[in-house]
């Protein structure tokens, strides 16, 4: 009765509703407001960062006018990119925060800013980056809180008002703070990283200075040469205002079913098919709704008992209001684990069900609102108990949110911008000369922008051709072919999908990855054995457009990598329980049990929407074929170029193996950060007593035991506590069994070890594939030096993951 008389409805950041399935069904629930409001009513879309407006007034308005109001505003914006390089300082704050100089060196850059402003924001692009900042700003000891969507409530508003009140300087937030939640006002925005797209750092950085008369300030601060580039991509197109386009979901399904039966609640009871589809059409994604989807939705509905069909008309069942209202959200469902602190029994936090089935066990340690925990115990009930402990090397948690795809035309910035520093490179400009050339075209400092044209050198010094914007490199390494094609996230991967597909008969690819600048493709023979050159021009981009178009069409319905976006989808039409715990092989059967029904074609039409864009690879091959995208090939010996390193180091097994020079001698660091930040027991052979949780970094240059004095200690990497019973087996004198008398030979050989060389005996039996017979070869070596002792352990480790699978059991 009430929204009889609605006379307006605004929608806030509309550009947040018209790219998801929640704006599709606003668009059918305006359309059936207007059928119960008396004398109608306005409809308003408001938003500050839409790259189609023309296409989201139709959005709003359906088939009503709508009028676009775009308002220039005089305001002043201020970026600047800032790749930080490290100092003494930096140095020695890394091995206080276990983590890298530069690392350290962008976290003293942003203490810096944030002490030198009243309030900052520093924007994250994910969860586990918000966690991992606020953990070493704790280990800082700074006042700086941490706001992200999977703390409870009750701690983002505690963050919210703890940065209004000014009792903290800086927050750590994801695109929670991106929108209006009112946080007072905002001198500075920090994005670490670049935001990856043109629209949030609009949204981002227009947090600060939030009045006419202000200048918004946002610094980025950057990680790698690529992520400077990709920010410096983003300013441009941001201050161009050329943002993003918002893809709609045109014909979603499973909102159809739901709208359907929200039709259905609005009658009396009954409803001409004729009538709810006049309604369902007259909004903008409906527009073009076919009889034939129609028509299987609702059979579909039929079957499921929400709803029963007579000739033309539709009844709702007593199922009809169920249905609805447990589908109001089109959110996905996850279910989600509470963890509880033990001694406070206050909500700490909340790890989704991809971590809880992949990860956590009682006794992992993670990090969650800044701190780290340890789980003790996991209940049916859904909550994880967990206590503090101090333990600065503990893994954070593995669940997140999407981040965002960064687009084709910042993808394509990026090479063009790469094509700039290889032209400055080639007229043989002093490199400090390409520097200040660069820093006039790029709001960046000359530290970072030296590195990338160093990036380039080194690239170029390698003979390969440099991958550009109108470049692609076909790059083979060992067993990797590396694909380097700057067409941003969801094309690459709808390229490597299909090439994965057309190369499926021939059985060459045993697996696959991408990002917005590369494909990385794991081959079941190492690319010295291929022609690599005919491989490609031949049997992919030379392939006729029906043959492409077959590969499209097999990876969409044969290959199939949607099923957990089918599962939401099913959940959402009321096939499957929400939140139900599904992975494995029940995951790959629900696209046999839905093969014919509308989840099936609705689970299509999603992919084609939001992960995959075929046109895109169509029109790329095109364009291999006529020439305009030059394609090269070369062949990496020894190792691969720099440019191929920014994939590679994610996801091979031995990253070590394949460094730039410059990272190679940053990964002895890492080496010793990681293994110093190692929490150990080391088993006493005089007294028997075990000292437990001893960090390595703590061990004096001769450990002894707490309790007797003794230098004979084993260190315990795993099983302490069977070592230590077995031990004590032997000092009673009790028969051991075979494998007992091998744990008590092997744990005194590590004794021994330590007695004769203290705690590099402990820091080299730390180290991945080094036992006691490997750490005695390296440590008679007797270094001088720390440095050679570290490149020892370092090349032990590789060589024991290089011949490991050659052993036998």
């Amino acid at each position: 009765e009430h929204l009889r008389h609605v006379r307006s409805v605004i929608v806030d950041e509309i550009h947040e509703l018209a790219g998801d399935r929640r704006g599709v069904q606003m668009t059918v629930g305006l359309e059936r407001l207007r059928e119960i409001c008396v004398n109608g009513y306005q409809r308003v879309g408001l938003s500050a960062t839409v790259g189609n407006p023309e296409e989201i007034a139709l959005f709003l308005g359906g088939n009503q006018p709508v009028k676009i109001v775009q308002i220039p505003l005089n305001k002043s914006t201020r970026y600047k990119v800032e790749y930080p390089l490290p100092g003494e300082e930096d140095r020695e704050l890394a091995q206080r925060l276990y983590t890298t100089p530069e690392a350290a060196a962008r976290l003293t850059l942003v203490d810096d800013l944030v002490e030198a402003h009243d309030s900052t924001l520093i924007f994250v692009n994910s969860r586990v980056n918000a966690e991992l900042l606020g953990s070493k700003f704790n280990m800082m000891d700074r006042k700086i809180m941490v706001h992200h969507g999977s703390l409870p409530k009750e701690e983002r508003v505690r963050a919210e008002e703890a940065f209004k009140a000014r009792e903290i300087k800086g927050l750590v937030c994801t695109s929670t703070l991106e929108l209006g939640i009112d946080i007072g006002s905002v001198d500075l925005v920090i994005q670490y990283m670049s935001p990856r797209q043109a629209s949030s750092l609009v949204q981002r950085v227009g947090r600060s200075g939030h009045t006419l008369t202000r200048t918004s300030q946002g610094v980025l601060v950057s990680v790698s040469t690529e992520d400077l580039l990709e920010s410096v991509g983003v300013i441009e197109l941001a201050t161009q205002g050329r943002l993003e386009h918002t893809n709609i979901h045109v014909g979603a399904l499973d909102v159809l079913a739901h709208q359907i039966a929200g039709v259905l609640m609005d009658s009396e009871g009954s409803l001409e098919l004729s009538q709810a589809k006049s309604i369902i059409t007259r909004a903008y994604p409906y527009r073009d709704l076919e009889d034939d989807p129609l028509g299987k939705v609702i059979e579909f509905m039929r079957k499921m008992g929400y709803l029963k069909r007579e000739n033309d008309t539709l009844y709702r069942t007593s199922r009809t209001r169920l249905y609805y209202f447990e589908n109001l959200s089109m959110i996905p469902d996850e279910r989600r684990y509470l963890v509880v602190d033990l001694t406070s029994q206050q909500n700490v936090g909340i790890l989704g069900e991809e971590f809880m089935i992949t990860k956590a066990r009682v006794g992992l340690n993670f990090i969650v609102k800044g701190r780290v925990w340890q789980i003790k115990q996991i209940t049916d009930d859904g909550k994880v108990y967990v206590l503090p402990i101090n333990d600065p090397t503990a893994a954070i948690p593995g669940w997140d949110g999407q981040i965002l795809p960064v687009p084709r035309a910042l993808a394509t910035k990026v090479g063009a911008y790469r094509a700039i520093v290889e032209r400055n490179i080639a007229q043989h400009a002093p490199k400090s000369i390409s520097v200040e050339r660069l820093s006039q075209l790029w709001p960046a400092d000359s530290y970072g922008l030296k590195r990338v044209v160093e990036e380039i050198e080194a690239h170029r010094a390698t003979g390969a051709p440099v991958p550009t914007d109108q470049r692609v490199l076909i790059e083979g390494f060992d067993r990797y072919i590396i694909l380097h094609a700057h067409l941003g996230d969801i094309v690459n991967f709808t390229l490597g999908e299909v090439i994965e597909e057309l190369f499926r008969r021939e059985g060459l690819v045993r697996m696959w990855w991408s990002d917005a600048y590369r494909i990385l493709f794991e081959m079941t023979a190492d690319t010295s054995d291929l022609d690599m050159e005919n491989l490609f021009r031949k049997q992919i981009f030379g392939i006729e457009e029906p043959v492409l178009g077959g590969a499209c069409h097999g990876v969409l319905h044969r290959h199939f990598p949607w099923q957990l976006h089918m599962k939401h989808i099913a959940e959402r039409f009321g096939a499957l329980n929400r939140g139900r715990l599904m992975y494995g092989d029940a995951m790959k059967e629900l696209m046999l049990r839905f093969r014919l029904t509308p989840i099936y074609d609705e689970t299509i039409r999603e992919a084609l929407t939001e992960h995959s864009d075929f046109d895109a690879v169509k029109e790329i091959f095109r364009q291999v074929k006529n020439g305009s995208m030059e394609v090269q090939f070369f062949r990496s010996k020894d190792k691969p170029t720099p440019l191929a390193y920014h994939i590679l180091y994610r996801h091979v097994d031995i990253p070590e193996l394949i460094a730039p020079e410059n990272v190679a001698a940053d990964n002895l660091a890492r080496l010793r950060i990681s293994i110093e930040g190692r929490v150990i027991d080391m088993l006493c052979f005089d007294c028997g007593v075990l000292n437990s949780e001893i960090m390595i970094a703590d061990l004096p240059e001769h450990p002894q035991c707490a309790t007797c004095g003794s230098r004979l200690l084993a260190p315990l990497f795993w099983s302490s506590n069977y070592a230590t019973g077995v031990l004590k087996k032997k000092r009673n004198k009790e028969n051991l069994d075979e494998n007992e008398q091998k744990v008590l030979a092997r744990a005194r050989r590590s004794a021994d070890l330590v007695i004769s060389y203290g705690r590099r005996a402990v820091v080299a039996q730390s180290v991945y594939g080094i036992g006691p017979q490997t750490a005695s070869r390296v440590l008679a070596t007797m270094h001088d030096k720390d440095e050679e002792f570290y490149e020892d352990l370092l090349d032990a480790k590789l060589q024991f993951i290089a011949t490991r699978p050659y052993w036998n059991n």
